[in-house]
């Protein structure tokens, strides 16, 4: 009977209504910040391209189309001698579907060369998934070891030898690391604004942390002008940080 007429005496109390009142109030605020403005504004839900359509272009004439189109390119080398040499014969994803500015687009290549193998580009996948991958391109799986730089993505690949891209013959053996998750140190975001992305990626490794060029074009005169987390942001060991070589907040930023 005593909780019964507590709660009574707390349900007529006018300041307790009132305070029910302005949280609901204030959640509802926060509700519509967050969905109306912020989420919308880091996703960028809104913003696709279109996958141009290079099938049966040349390597040069697909990555032009596609850069042009603010996608990035990937290149997967077959050595089939009965399929059409020199020109993309498959592409992933697939033309015409939307995608978000940046998406990387993998483009299956037959040079018809059965005298050597290009190591493909296995970091950023699965374990399992690259290792098919290295065995799909007649090359051996070798050592797969815990990266002793941490990694916000577990067992996601991070570095890979010989790198991707390298011309060698086949049955080479490719050794892999893989990220363990984020470390257990915190440490401080340097300001790497103004350098270039490979130094920046060089001073970010030697503190643990990962990073992401955003809007990456291959064009070696850009410079860094901006990163998330900004300089001094506390971070776990392994976190990744966002460079980017444009202002974010103009359209043609890739995100």
């Amino acid at each position: 009977m005593g909780t019964l007429k507590t709660v009574r005496r707390y349900l007529s109390n006018p300041f307790v209504w009132a305070g029910l009142v302005s949280l609901g109030a204030v959640s509802a605020l926060v509700y519509l910040v967050v969905n109306v403005w912020v989420m919308p504004a880091f996703t960028r839900h809104d913003v696709s391209v279109t996958v141009p359509d290079v099938i049966n272009s040349s390597e040069r004439e697909a990555r032009a189309s596609l850069e042009s189109a603010a996608l990035q390119v990937e290149t997967v080398i077959l050595r089939k001698p009965n399929l059409p040499r020199d020109v993309v014969i498959d592409q992933n994803p697939p033309p015409f579907a939307e995608v978000k500015p940046g998406r990387r687009v993998y483009l299956t290549i037959n040079t018809g060369d059965t005298t050597t193998v290009v190591v493909p580009r296995v970091e950023s996948f699965g374990i399992r998934q690259a290792q098919n991958m290295l065995m799909q391109a007649d090359l051996i799986v070798g050592s797969v070891q815990p990266d002793s730089i941490p990694s916000v993505y577990k067992d996601i690949i991070t570095q890979q030898d010989p790198p991707a891209g390298e011309r060698v013959a086949p049955g080479t053996t490719v050794h892999l690391l893989f990220g363990t998750g984020l470390g257990a140190t915190n440490v401080l975001v340097p300001d790497v604004s103004g350098m270039h992305p490979d130094d920046a990626r060089i001073l970010l490794l030697d503190m643990r942390l990962r990073s992401i060029v955003i809007d990456d074009t291959r064009d070696d005169s850009l410079r860094i002008v901006t990163q998330s987390p900004a300089a001094g942001t506390s971070v776990r060991e392994g976190y990744e940080v966002r460079l980017f070589l444009r202002d974010p907040d103009t359209e043609d930023v890739a995100q």
